[in-house]
């Protein structure tokens, strides 16, 4: 009947509208883009979604884990997006996306939606959470998925469920904290320089990403994994390398100390406070002179201090990877390439810049490097699972959780 409202799940719908709906929706998110199902090619996926006489109003790009036997496990990261107030829209989604999962032979579909149930600077932050949270927990119980509670650890879910995100501002730099400010200075001061990593050049990188797995003794991503971003996102991804002139910093502490010297030489032995600060000056400056001697000697005339991998989707970008060589930490190099990232995020007309989870509690030293660029916490709803075959669920579950406890 003419003027009548329809509503259809759909599947297989088009990259492009997906990505253009995607982008304009509250509940945008880089993973759920189209290019991050490329980026995973060791997944089957596809989108599905929900059109209103022909409009699209719900949109998922489905992750597919092919299982033995033909069986599959389903996962859509930050997804799906829609209005989660509309309960006539989630049940008519989640109605479709049980006989897409059937079509599947689906065990269960996970799902983390980039809901945000609370949003807050550290200075302020609180356990309230907005009012509309229980309201879609409970409509998403009510068709049958089970939701995994309000997680504190980074470990308890796929994606951790609280971000530091920073948001674009005028005189970006010069509002962020002092201690930030101080630490770019230093950068600044000991002449280090930001440079966009060549295609050629990942391989660099990647080594700055080694020393940071051996130092927290984590396994991150490799050179490959690192190249197939690039290639995926384009234009729309950089890397931020960080390089320590060590030899310009050598000649340039050969001159301090000379002039240092100059200056004791001339200093009268009355004067005792002036000669103290001297004599302190002289004793950093050979200190520094020797380090820097030797590491020109190990490493060269330059190296490579630290390196920031960040992708851009939409309005949002996400700095997805960072990492540091502890050895040059006092130049203050990982400040400089998470600026330059927020830099890059911003002047390609993103409004934040998403430095990534942080622990629910709020502590360690983690959430103490970001909470130098004034991040707000963005706090996520969590995650939840479908389950279309319980059997089979349960013992995956505990196929999982054994794992857990030998990593651990």
């Amino acid at each position: 009947m003419k003027g009548t409202i329809s509503m259809e799940f759909v599947v297989g719908i088009d990259s492009k509208e997906h990505d253009e709906f995607v982008k304009k929706h509250p509940l945008s998110n880089l993973l759920q883009s189209s290019k991050w199902a490329q980026v995973k090619d060791n997944w089957d996926h596809e989108i599905v979604g929900v059109k209103e006489n022909g409009v699209l109003i719900a949109s998922a790009s489905v992750l597919i884990k092919r299982l033995p036997l033909s069986f599959s496990i389903l996962y859509t990261p930050r997804g799906p997006v829609m209005d989660f107030n509309n309960t006539e829209l989630v049940r008519c989604f989640f109605q479709g996306m049980k006989h897409f999962a059937r079509s599947q032979h689906a065990i269960y579909l996970t799902m983390d939606p980039a809901v945000h149930c609370n949003d807050y600077t550290l200075e302020e932050a609180n356990e309230n959470r907005y009012d509309n949270c229980d309201k879609i927990i409970r409509m998403l119980q009510q068709i049958g998925a089970s939701f995994k509670g309000y997680t504190k650890s980074i470990d308890d879910t796929i994606q951790p469920r609280y971000h530091a995100n920073v948001y674009a501002a005028e005189d970006f730099r010069e509002n962020l904290p002092k201690s930030a400010r101080k630490a770019l200075n230093i950068a600044d001061k000991k002449m280090l320089q930001a440079e966009t990593c060549e295609f050629d050049n990942i391989h660099s990188f990647a080594e700055v990403m080694h020393h940071t797995e051996a130092r927290k003794n984590i396994a991150l991503r490799g050179e490959n994994y690192f190249k197939k971003l690039m290639q995926v996102y384009g234009e729309d991804a950089v890397i931020y390398l960080i390089r320590i002139p060590l030899k310009e910093l050598y000649d340039d502490s050969i001159v301090k100390l000379k002039e240092n010297e100059k200056a004791l030489a001339e200093c009268p032995e009355n004067a005792k406070k002036k000669r103290f600060t001297l004599e302190e000056q002289h004793a950093s400056y050979n200190r520094e002179v020797s380090d820097l001697a030797k590491l020109v000697e190990q490493c060269g005339n330059s190296v490579i201090g630290a390196g920031a991998l960040c992708v851009k989707f939409g309005k949002d970008a996400e700095l997805l990877y960072a990492g540091m060589d502890d050895t040059y930490k006092r130049y203050m190099a990982p400040y400089l390439a998470f600026y330059k990232c927020m830099e890059w995020s911003f002047t390609h007309g993103c409004s934040s810049c998403n430095m990534g989870g942080v622990e629910g509690e709020l502590k360690g030293g983690l959430t103490k490097f970001k909470a130098n660029f004034h991040p707000v916490i963005n706090e996520y709803i969590g995650e939840f699972d479908i389950v279309y075959h319980k059997l089979f669920y349960r013992i995956i579950m505990k196929l999982l959780s054994r794992r857990k406890k030998h990593s651990t």
